[in-house]
């Protein structure tokens, strides 16, 4: 009986006596397994099917919930490879006392059930107890309304025993594999094996140089047009290729470069710092691109979130900038003096205030512009190069704006709602005109440089010029002239529904009408998207920062029991304790000091793309961004320090 539980017993009191290597593991994974079933939860939950607008936010959750999974199982892998080295001596040891490799592999196996069963129960357990208040967190993100309880999933239990079994096996796999290959020789030295340098290095440093470049490059000079998703994950690509490369062969260069100045070199604490680098570096350099790489994913995260967070009305106004629009059309459509009394007197019924009150006649239509022309139809690039032209008369413009411009015959003003324009001439379908002005404003759209949407308003010098340009793209405009009111209606929100409603019906029954929009329901469907948007970011941000917290402690322990014979051996031959804890200090300073570096420069460098990024889901608030980029860099900073110091200090535990 004892022969059949000592393997178990064996394997319990392993995980026991090595804690500070297994808890840490135990916790990201038990963080990762509570966040995969979370997300499951949600999205297999009845409820949120019957919420109104909640397929916005479903559908962000659940493309996060799949990008989840593929981050989570590199990461976990990547965490277990810590695990292994750390173990490898112990191991070996076992292997040396008479346990045969098929005993160890069994020994390995009850540690990873035992892992598992702890793992999932914690993970689920925090899931069940915790999920009502996430589900209730994620509705208040997107402002929908719900009076009822969270039920368990039986299903979104069985997708995490499934996910973390698939993980655990992969992970054993891989340990098997390790153990299988290696002599006891092997793996009593395999945990302070050092690294070879890797060859080719100039190369790869100049590999690493290009990418980096060119990743940089894409990131600063990227255009604001449909391709930009596209560029931007090429960009990121790029960057990480180019970290890994310069963190592991242009880091041995530059400590190369280092080891041929004697005057710095042999010095006791640059000899021993620099050593002990060249000695380690390419698993050094590897896992300090790691912590280089989603130290720069929680800044862009965090930056990207609490932008949009706090950016969240002048998204709405953005995209909305008017909450109430009737529109007629036709020649014969109603007086435009009559319905604009009509509008204010039934606000005044009923307690209304109207803000940013807006009415005129103009003619749209639709074009594919090249460059300074703007035909009709699409061209060979589709919808991409598609424009809205609003055509007005100067009378209209004048009356509108509250001013008293001139055109002559030939002459126009155009304005756009994102880049300038920027030409002389314009062309409309067969008619050249001479661009008078460019407007820099117009009570119509406002004006956001990184607009993607391609919308332009043209002033033409009479109405008989906008009758003939409009018949150019097939547009006539004694159908489709047309009147629009638009405005913002303030007070009660029972008031204010009860004189749309009243609006609505008076409109209908006018000559010409077109149709009646009242917005703020989409407002609020936009609040519902954008709130799954934030709660992805939330807990993406999250994970990112759990990730490294992971890679940072990992990498002090397995360093710490790395050198901690080195320095013994240092001090019997003549190295004082003093100079010892200096050579560590600047050491450890200087490895988590590149990463930082590293991923601030990133950031920079990224943060005209962030800004294009972000104003294609129209947050155009580019002071907002900056802000919150530099406000997140210090935060991050000053709370990778602190991690720093925490993690240090693990080190200098195990190396005394």
């Amino acid at each position: 009986m004892k022969r059949v539980t000592l393997l178990p017993r064996m394997a319990f009191s392993n995980i026991r006596n090595n804690g500070s290597t297994y808890f840490p593991y135990m916790g990201a994974s038990v963080f990762a397994i509570f966040t995969y079933f979370v997300f499951d939860l949600i999205l297999c939950n009845d409820l949120i099917a019957t919420l109104p607008r909640a397929m916005y936010a479903m559908m962000l959750v659940q493309i996060g919930f799949w990008l989840l999974g593929i981050i989570l199982v590199p990461f976990l892998y990547y965490a277990n490879s810590f695990l292994i080295k750390r173990r490898k001596k112990e191991l070996g040891l076992f292997s040396i006392l008479g346990l045969e490799k098929k005993h160890i592999g069994i020994m390995m196996l009850f540690e990873s059930i035992l892992l598992y069963v702890v793992v999932i129960l914690a993970a689920v357990g925090l899931g069940i107890l915790f999920s009502k208040l996430i589900f209730l967190f994620l509705i208040n993100l997107a402002k929908l309304p719900v009076e009822a309880s969270f039920a368990v999933s039986s299903k979104a239990v069985w997708d995490t025993l499934i996910f973390y079994a698939f993980v655990t096996i992969l992970n054993l796999l891989v340990n098997l594999f390790h153990v299988g290959k290696s002599n006891p020789v092997e793996l009593m030295s395999g945990s302070r094996k050092g690294e070879k340098e890797p060859k080719h290095i100039l190369l790869w440093s100049i590999v690493g140089v290009l990418f980096m470049g060119g990743g940089y490059y894409m990131a600063l000079t990227v255009k604001m047009d449909s391709m930009l998703f596209l560029v931007f994950f090429q960009a990121v690509l790029f960057v990480v290729a180019g970290t890994y490369y310069l963190f592991t062969s242009g880091s041995i260069i530059f400590l190369g470069a280092i080891k041929r100045r004697k005057k710095i070199y042999y010095c006791a604490d640059n000899f021993v710092t620099v050593s002990g680098m060249l000695y380690r570096m390419k698993k050094s350099a590897a896992s300090l691109s790691n912590i280089c790489i989603f130290s720069t994913m929680v800044i862009v995260t965090v930056v990207c979130t609490f932008a949009l967070y706090l950016g969240m009305d002048s998204v709405k106004s953005s995209v909305y900038p008017k909450e109430i629009e009737l529109i007629f059309l036709g020649e014969n459509m109603a007086d435009s003096a009559k319905i604009s009394l009509a509008i204010r007197n039934l606000a005044k019924e009923e307690e209304v205030e109207l803000s940013d009150y807006c009415d005129y006649q103009s003619c749209t239509v639709y074009a594919a512009q090249h460059e300074a022309a703007f035909l009709p139809g699409q061209n060979e690039n589709g919808y991409r190069s598609r424009s809205e032209i609003v055509l007005m008369s100067l009378a209209e413009y004048n009356r509108l704006e509250g001013k008293s411009e001139e055109l002559r015959q030939g002459e126009v003003f155009i304005f756009s709602t994102g880049a300038d324009y920027g030409y002389d001439t314009l062309r409309l379908a067969d008619k050249e005109y001479r661009v008078k002005e460019e407007l820099k404003s117009s009570r119509i759209r406002n004006k956001e440089i990184n607009n993607m949407n391609y919308f332009y308003v043209v002033v033409l010098p009479d109405m008989e010029g906008l009758v003939d340009t409009a018949a150019g793209f097939g547009v006539d405009t004694a159908a489709l002239l047309s009147h629009r009111y638009s405005f913002n209606p303030t007070g009660d929100a029972d008031r204010v529904e009860a004189f749309s409603e009243r609006l609505n019906r008076y409109a209908a029954n006018q000559p010409g009408f077109a149709g009646f929009f009242d917005y703020r329901e989409s407002k609020s469907d936009m609040e519902s998207m954008y709130g799954g948007l934030l709660f992805v970011g939330i807990f993406y941000g999250l994970i990112f920062l759990v990730c490294l917290l992971i890679i940072m402690y990992y990498k002090q322990i397995t360093e710490g029991f790395e050198d901690k014979k080195s320095f013994e051996i240092m001090q019997k031959v003549g190295m004082s304790d003093e100079e010892i804890q200096r050579t560590i200090k600047k050491q450890i300073l200087l490895v988590f000091a590149l990463p930082l570096f590293g991923a601030l420069l990133h950031t920079a460098a990224a943060m005209p793309m962030v800004i294009m990024l972000l104003a294609a889901i129209n947050l155009f608030d580019t002071k907002l961004i900056i802000v919150c980029a530099v406000t997140v860099g210090l935060l991050f900073a000053a709370f990778y320090s602190f991690c720093y110091k925490k993690t240090a200090g693990t080190y200098y535990r195990i190396v005394k």
